[in-house]
């Protein structure tokens, strides 16, 4: 095997709550996150020379060491102690810097592919250590499709997959900073949820959790969040929420039909609406080793 396709997945954050700040300067966190069908797609190939490329159909996405997959390839390389060159384009259909955790998924994608091409081996738990080393997010990638993520987001437990239900992502067009929204973050300000409250994750009990101690600091920036979860309800989500940093706004419908009808009905707002189905696999599997 010479090249790797794999298919990237979004997530949201049905819950989100930030506990406090660690010595490291992280945060600690509880979140309950769920992937959905919006996807990247992320090849990876060998290259006859040692070195790592990254391409982008997306101009926002860097392409050099300051991309988090060139990060990712980058250990897998070193720990391989191979001479081959690795070749990796990405095709972006997640929206950059949206809260659905793209870049992240974009690494673990790598990871997963570099750890088949270079025959490095490496079991679920061990990519899932080295991700933690490159971002937050990264391990819920390879694990998924729904989870509870505690500590800096690398503690991950496993939880039954929801009975598919559908998501409409409203996204307003713009980028917002993780680091700027985490920073600008005040705790004692945070109502924290029972992110581990539901053990199992329906369109019903969904609304139950919904919580993002992230939104108040990034709507605050941008109004049009707001106005995005507003419009949501107007078209009966069921839920609405902003995910991770913002700014996309997710909101909860039962069936497909209900939901592409809500984004033919926002359609005329100028905003970015995806329409997307809970998983109850996630693409990574089959090419991670238990």
């Amino acid at each position: 095997m010479s090249e790797l396709t794999i298919s990237s997945p979004a997530k949201i954050n049905v819950c989100l709550s930030v506990l406090s700040r660690r010595p490291d300067g992280y945060h600690e966190v509880e979140m309950l996150m769920q992937m959905v069908g919006l996807y990247d797609e992320v090849r990876v190939a060998l290259r006859g020379t040692r070195g790592i490329s990254v391409t982008c159909d997306n101009s926002a996405v860097p392409v050099g060491e300051a991309n988090i997959a060139y990060r990712a390839a980058e250990a897998i390389q070193s720990l391989s102690g191979s001479d081959a060159g690795l070749s990796i384009a990405i095709t972006k259909r997640i929206p950059v810097a949206g809260g659905l955790g793209g870049g992240s998924g974009n690494a673990a994608a790598v990871l997963v592919a570099c750890n088949k091409l270079l025959k490095t081996a490496f079991t679920r738990v061990r990519l899932a250590e080295i991700g933690a080393g490159l971002g937050m997010d990264v391990p819920f990638f390879l694990h998924g499709p729904t989870a509870l993520a505690q500590g800096r987001g690398e503690r991950l437990t496993d939880l039954p997959p929801p009975d598919r239900f559908w998501v409409l992502l409203v996204n307003p067009g713009f980028e917002a900073s993780t680091a700027w929204v985490y920073k600008n973050l005040t705790l004692g300000l945070t109502n924290r949820g029972d992110c581990n409250k539901i053990q199992r994750l329906t369109v019903g009990n969904a609304k139950e959790v919904l919580h993002n101690d992230l939104e108040a600091v990034t709507s605050a920036e941008y109004p049009v969040i707001g106005r995005c979860k507003k419009a949501l309800q107007s078209v009966n989500a069921r839920g609405v929420l902003m995910s991770g940093s913002g700014p996309t706004v997710f909101g909860i419908f039962e069936t497909e039909d209900s939901c592409r009808t809500a984004a033919d009905t926002l359609s005329s707002e100028g905003w970015q609406l995806y329409p997307a189905v809970t998983l109850t696999e996630s693409p990574l599997a089959q090419f991670i080793e238990s």
